[in-house]
């Protein structure tokens, strides 16, 4: 076991050292590896914890670059620098350069802005006229999924606890404890700083109503 899977066995009451349902090649971890994994990757998504730095060549005349192999998925990319001239290139929308200049990819000189094509595709424009130009992009990705007990976790530690407590309220509401499902998910809640991204949302009630009134109207609350 893992320490994140040690600490799950910890809180729903099981030895890790001596388990009696999660143990090796059992559907009991391979289950709980899947709601781990499952944390990872929404932790991942939210917040953008998990960053990965990658120095792609340009080529010259070529507006269009394949981003580097990278372990897990792209999110989004953060920063994108030509690190000749410590340049940093502003993030557009495709449609934006096409609204630009229709004619965008015959537009060579020094990068100034990018776009992201998918996931694995990066828009240059305008096209570098000379291939001695580096770029250093740095991304937020989603972790790959892991398997064994011996693979490398992708979480940061501050987040460990977060992803533990997402297991334990999958692991609480299969067994129709809805209690301590909804303890556990609060937890990994405050952990993540959910409550803290949307604090007015979780206070309001919403509802529908029909305002006929065409005099002044009082400030809402």
């Amino acid at each position: 076991m893992n320490l994140l899977e040690r600490h799950f066995c910890d809180e729903v009451g099981e030895d890790p050292d001596n388990p009696d349902v999660f143990i090796d090649g059992s559907e009991s971890l391979a289950l709980l590896r899947g709601s781990l994994n499952d944390a990872i990757e929404e932790i991942a998504m939210i917040t953008g914890s998990v960053k990965r730095t990658y120095h792609l060549p340009l080529r010259a005349n070529r507006g269009f670059h394949r981003l580097p192999s990278i372990q897990g998925v792209l999110g989004w990319i953060t920063d994108a620098w030509i690190m000749g001239n410590g340049r940093r290139l502003e993030q557009v929308g495709f449609n934006w350069l096409k609204g630009y200049n229709p004619r965008w990819l015959e537009n060579t000189g020094t990068p100034e802005r990018y776009c992201l094509i998918g996931t694995g595709v990066i828009g240059i424009h305008p096209s570098p006229s000379s291939a001695t130009d580096m770029l250093e992009i740095t991304a937020a990705i989603i972790p790959g999924r892991y398997e064994t007990d011996t693979e490398r976790i992708q979480v940061r530690d501050d987040f460990k606890w977060a992803t533990v407590h997402y297991a334990v309220s999958e692991y609480y509401a299969s067994r129709g404890d809805a209690n301590s499902a909804t303890k556990a998910i609060m937890k990994y809640i405050d952990r993540t700083g959910l409550a803290k991204l949307y604090p007015e949302t979780a206070d309001r009630q919403w509802g529908q109503s029909t305002d006929k009134w065409n005099g002044p109207k009082e400030k809402a609350v």
